[in-house]
């Protein structure tokens, strides 16, 4: 049985936007948690990291320069 293009195209578009909500969903499960405390399964020999620790930010640096800087080719200025 032959398809026309028109046909195939719809076919191709379609499962693009399956795989793409498929692909969404996934994503948001991960982070639709609701701000309660993550799901933790209980069961297989699966063990928990160490505690995350923070340390405060560096300090910016407040007049930040190159270290080098470009010269203009000869036929951009007209310093030739």
């Amino acid at each position: 049985m032959r398809q026309s293009t028109k046909m195939k195209a719809i076919l191709v578009a379609g499962a693009a936007l399956v795989a793409a909500g498929t692909f969404a969903t996934a994503l948001g499960e991960e982070t639709t948690n609701g701000g309660s405390a993550p799901i933790v399964s209980a069961g297989g020999n699966m063990t928990l990291g160490g505690t995350a620790t923070t340390t405060t930010p560096l300090t910016a640096v407040p007049n930040a320069a190159p270290g080098q800087k470009a010269t203009v080719p000869c036929g951009f200025s007209s310093h030739c």
